[in-house]
């Protein structure tokens, strides 16, 4: 891995950006995170989501994320069944638009380690999840997402091994 595989061109804002698409687009990342992160709504996924989407995230450390279905990929293996969603809770703090059309979130997610994630076999741990993401988005969908994550310590020693195969 080279840090050129997450090289992007600048974001450029969306010709003709109003308030109101912005607004919209706060809308779409609100209903991202919540349902389709929060919930695992793979249906608002499917709708929210390009199907060239890009995306930089420590669940897949050696390389961003480059279509939709990688992404649903990713995604599932993590959530789908590895955290038990009826006992996952999620608060978004902020959902917040900036001057070049992209939304910034901030949440954080809690639910209880039930199931495989990348090899890593359950703990029964309630695990704290803290993200910031920032994400982009044309005509409805969303097209970019740069995911930053500050996890308690937990979480990082649990998901340890996999990301050092990754980029070790």
């Amino acid at each position: 891995m080279t840090i050129d595989a997450f090289r992007r061109e600048p974001w450029v804002a969306p010709a003709g950006l109003t308030p109101e698409i912005a607004a919209a687009n706060v809308a779409l990342a609100r209903r991202f995170v919540e349902d389709a992160l929060g919930k695992g709504d793979m249906a608002a996924f499917d709708e929210i989501v390009a199907d060239d989407v890009w995306v930089s995230t420590g669940l897949k450390p050696g390389a961003p994320i480059t279509s939709k279905a990688e992404y649903a990929a990713v995604i599932g293996a993590t959530l789908g069944s590895a955290l038990e969603f009826t006992t996952a809770t999620m608060v978004l703090h902020e959902c917040v638009a900036t001057a070049d059309g992209r939304v910034v979130a901030r949440f954080t997610a809690e639910a209880d380690h039930v199931g495989t994630i990348d090899g890593v076999a359950a703990t029964g741990k309630r695990l704290v999840l803290s993200e910031t993401h920032l994400l982009g988005f044309r005509d409805g969908k969303l097209v970019e997402n740069y995911v930053g994550a500050l996890n308690p310590l937990m979480w990082e020693t649990i998901y340890a091994p996999v990301i050092a195969a990754a980029v070790l």
